[in-house]
Order: C-alpha cells, then sequence, then structure tokens
C-alpha cells in the first residue's frame, strides 16, 4: 500500500512539472494609431476673405465689376439643418461711361443651409449699406440682398474651407438718384473655423 502511495506520490509531481514548463504566450497585437476624421459639425465662429466679379445694373447699362471682401460669422448644426448670420464687407469699382466709381457695401446676412457632411450649400438674405463714390461724391443707401452658395471643408481637421457663392443686391431709386442698383456677384470665398 505504500508502494503504491509512493508511485502515486511520484506521477503527480511529475504531472506538475510537466504542466509548470515553458508556456509559450502569444504576441500582443500590433497597435494602430487611430486617425480623427474631420468633424462634419459645422458649430462655430469663423472669419475669411473673398474676391469676385460680377456686374452693376443702373435699369438702363450694364458695367462689369470686380471686388474683393472679408466675412466673420457663426453658425449652429442642429443635425441636417445648419443658421447662423455673417457680418460681411464688399469692394470694388467699375467704369461707367469714361467715369470711375466705387462701390462699398456692408452686409448683415441671415443663412440656412444643409449639414451634408464636408459639404454646406446654403440660401441666404439680408440686408446692407451701399455706397457708390466717385472722388468727393458718393451716394448711400440700404439694399435688400440673396443669394446662394456652397462651402467644403478640406484638411485633415475641416477648420479650413473653401466656398462660392452668389449674393444679388438691390435698390430701387437708389439714394433718391432716379436710378436703380442692381449688383449681382459671384464670389470664391475662403473662411477659417475657430
Amino acid at each position: 500500500m505504500t508502494r503504491y502511495a509512493v508511485v502515486a506520490l511520484f506521477a503527480l509531481i511529475g504531472g506538475q512539472a510537466a504542466a509548470g514548463g515553458p508556456v509559450a504566450v502569444p504576441d500582443d497585437p500590433p497597435v494602430t494609431p487611430a486617425t480623427v476624421a474631420p468633424s462634419s459639425d459645422w458649430t462655430g465662429f469663423y472669419a475669411g476673405a473673398n474676391l469676385g466679379f460680377g456686374d452693376v445694373n443702373d435699369g438702363t447699362n450694364s458695367f462689369d465689376r470686380d471686388f474683393y471682401g472679408i466675412q466673420a460669422g457663426y453658425l449652429h448644426d442642429f443635425g441636417s439643418v445648419v443658421a447662423g448670420a455673417e457680418l460681411a464687407y464688399s469692394a470694388g469699382d467699375f467704369n461707367a461711361g469714361g467715369l470711375n466709381l466705387d462701390l462699398e457695401s456692408t452686409r448683415l446676412k441671415l443663412i440656412g443651409g444643409y449639414d451634408a457632411g464636408r459639404v454646406l450649400p446654403y440660401l441666404f438674405v439680408g440686408v446692407g449699406d451701399a455706397t457708390i463714390s466717385a472722388g468727393a461724391l458718393s451716394n448711400s443707401d440700404s439694399t435688400t440682398l440673396y443669394g446662394l452658395g456652397a462651402k467644403l471643408a478640406v484638411g485633415a481637421t475641416g477648420r479650413h474651407v473653401i466656398g462660392l457663392e452668389y449674393l444679388s443686391e438691390r435698390k430701387d431709386n437708389f439714394g433718391g438718384s432716379g436710378d436703380d442698383l442692381d449688383n449681382r456677384e459671384f464670389a470664391l470665398r475662403y473662411d477659417f473655423r475657430f
């Protein structure tokens, strides 16, 4: 009986020794760095610049015009709908029958758009304060405006935004002159989102 107990004890010790031998441990899986996808949330402040071309119509004649401008605004993304406001300034000149005229306009726009990810198509309406001047002579009036555009967020973070915009600015009997103002602009825009 004792002999069987000794054999059983050695068998038990031998089994434990074999079980405690080298064990292969699998390597950790490789760690891949997480990539940050650009945000499609348009909420936030932005500021930028624009330049473009258009034409000014006084009710009788049409004159080509180049311009530049700056803008700043705020958008809020409600999911699929984006709304906000923008304050903008535009300046440029045009030649009317040999007379060089400057047109400057300060504008407030109310914007509504559709969140399509990195693309934001939008419409806007607004009011402006326009001044047409030639040397020391100038005439000013309030204007109404409307238009449409599209923004595209570019870059790794989506903070850089390029866009195209069409704007129509109108005023009948501008500044009591008897002439109408119909200013149409096509602009290439750049904004930085904060």
